[in-house]
């Protein structure tokens, strides 16, 4: 094993000494015209999507592979080696940089890095590289988006006419992942040209498709927003017997609305500073629209039902007719019931004026008892008055509630239901503009 280690050690020596003898790697490997690169990409990683700031972190690797008529040989004049490998530095190396990004790097120093030498010319170069890239976040259907950012690579001098790049699309044992908030399920390789002084030049973008997980933001956020909302409308329209719950009422739909506000700032800061509102924002706003209405619509039933309370005024029998309601019966009045036991008879009357003053004080005593009983009992019947009315009006706004109730809870639910369905739509196509 030894003797064969040194063997191919001096061989490779040998392959070296001949093939870079007089070789210039500043000098581009024409064969006939341009130089020929393939590549694609066989690693991507995302590190993380940074919505608000539109930018994309990746850890990539892609291979380029192309010809150098000048470092060919024969492996039968060197016991049948047929490739060596040596550092990068020593080749020429075609010149790609990654225009779209913030940050670039390389995880291979120029030293470090290796190629592959092929004895027909064929080199091959692997490249890993960290790219912090822009990415144009669309958040129309956030949280059940898809985004499609790019890697875009482009050459900063060499036309059309000196270098060709053939990018070719993933091989199929390549490795792509995403985070924990990121799914990706596809990578697409797009080449392009453009112009720039008259000049063609290649551009090939790296198209990373991403698919977000949507469970943290309907637990976190959606699920709060709808039992909040939910609940604020059943406390909203439960009915009651007088103002006191009522007022509650409307205390209970004023903290539910500051509590979706709340979540809706969260939304906010989370997406891109744009013209864009995204779903679940647009959620929010219907849900907050909803509880904002019925909080209006319970203030008024406050309103009206004081109003016609202190009047005095009782629900007429056609509204109780149409909402379904028994008419209620007049209550008799018992201010002037049984007056006739404080009536005094005549004599009574004549004793009044006579002269015995024990029988004037017990007559007048009387009289003013009297009059106190028949006070206490106006008071008496003008309460059960008003409580009747406070009861029949509680009546006609308990209908009220109950329909209202079914109304904006169906609406809640469908608020709901419009908001997840996006999360059944097919994933939207590949765009032509990316960057």
């Amino acid at each position: 094993m030894l003797l064969n280690s040194l063997i191919l050690d001096n061989e490779t020596s040998a392959i070296l000494n001949d093939i870079f003898h007089g070789y210039d790697k500043r000098v581009l490997p024409f064969v006939q015209g341009p130089v020929l690169v393939n590549m694609t990409i066989v690693l991507g990683i995302l590190i993380e999507l940074k919505e608000n700031q539109q930018l994309a972190a990746y850890v990539i690797s892609h291979t380029q592979r192309w010809y150098d008529n000048r470092l060919i040989w024969d492996p039968s004049k060197y016991r049948g080696q047929r490739e060596v490998i040596v550092p990068q530095n020593m080749v020429w190396i075609p010149k790609l940089f990654v225009y779209n990004s913030l940050e670039s790097k390389d995880m291979l120093t120029e030293n470090r890095a290796d190629v592959r030498l092929y004895h027909n010319g064929r080199i091959k170069i692997n490249i890993p590289q960290y790219v912090q890239a822009i990415c144009r976040i669309q958040t129309q259907a956030f949280p059940f988006d898809c985004q499609f950012c790019a890697v875009a690579l482009a050459s900063p001098l060499l036309n059309v006419e000196e270098m060709i790049v053939n990018a070719t699309q993933p091989p199929r044992d390549s490795y792509f992942t995403g985070n924990a908030e990121w799914f990706l399920f596809n990578v697409t390789v797009r080449h392009m040209t453009f112009e720039e002084e008259g000049e063609s030049r290649v551009e090939i973008h790296y198209i990373f498709h991403l698919q977000r997980r949507p469970i943290y933001y309907i637990t976190v956020i959606v699920a709060p927003t709808f039992l909040i909302s939910a609940l604020s409308i059943l406390g909203i329209f439960s009915p009651g017997s007088n103002d006191g719950p009522r007022n509650e009422k409307v205390s209970l739909g004023l903290g539910s609305l500051l509590a979706m506000t709340v979540l809706l700032g969260i939304v906010a800061g989370a997406m891109p500073k744009s013209n864009d509102i995204p779903l679940l924002g647009y959620y929010i706003l219907v849900v907050i629209v909803l509880c904002a209405v019925a909080v209006g619509i319970s203030m008024a039933f406050l309103a009206v039902s004081r109003h016609y309370i202190q009047k005095e005024q009782m629900p007429s029998k056609r509204l109780l007719r149409f909402m379904f309601l028994n008419e209620y019966r007049k209550r008799r009045s018992t201010v002037f019931r049984g007056v006739h036991n404080y009536r005094f008879s005549q004599e009574c009357d004549d004793l009044m004026y006579s002269k015995v003053p024990e029988i004037q004080s017990i007559c007048m005593m009387m009289e003013e008892i009297a009059d106190s009983h028949r006070s206490m009992r106006r008071k008496a019947d003008m309460k059960a008055n008003k409580k009747l009315i406070e009861r029949e009006w509680a009546r006609v706004f308990a209908r009220f509630d109950y329909f209202f109730l079914v109304v904006f809870e169906t609406l809640n639910l469908s608020a709901l239901a419009v908001f997840l369905r996006v999360a059944w739509l097919p994933t939207p196509e590949l765009r032509d503009q990316i960057l």
